[in-house]
């Protein structure tokens, strides 16, 4: 996807307790932004102070809103994980 190609930007910057939990989160993340399933659509994954930050660049409102929701579900999965290692709960929550 070339700049010329992009309708719409968003960035998610999502604040957490720590920079190691950013860290953690921006690492699970990582692989997502490398394995594109769609030319349509390209992301990014950082890490400000204790802030994870994902920017994601559409070139239609479909794949943005796409890729938003797959940006959300994964960012949810990831904390309910690390809200059960730190409460070192074995039950997982739907």
């Amino acid at each position: 996807m070339t700049g010329s190609d992009v309708k719409s930007r968003s960035v998610l910057e999502i604040p957490l307790e720590s920079e190691q939990k950013a860290r953690i989160l921006c690492a699970a993340l990582a692989p997502e932004t490398e394995s594109i399933p769609s030319d349509r659509a390209t992301s990014t994954v950082t890490v400000n102070g204790s802030s994870l930050v994902v920017r994601i660049e559409a070139n239609d409102l479909t794949a943005m809103r796409a890729s938003l929701n797959s940006y959300v579900a994964w960012i949810s999965a990831c904390m309910r994980t690390l809200e059960n290692i730190d409460s070192g709960s074995t039950d997982a929550k739907p």
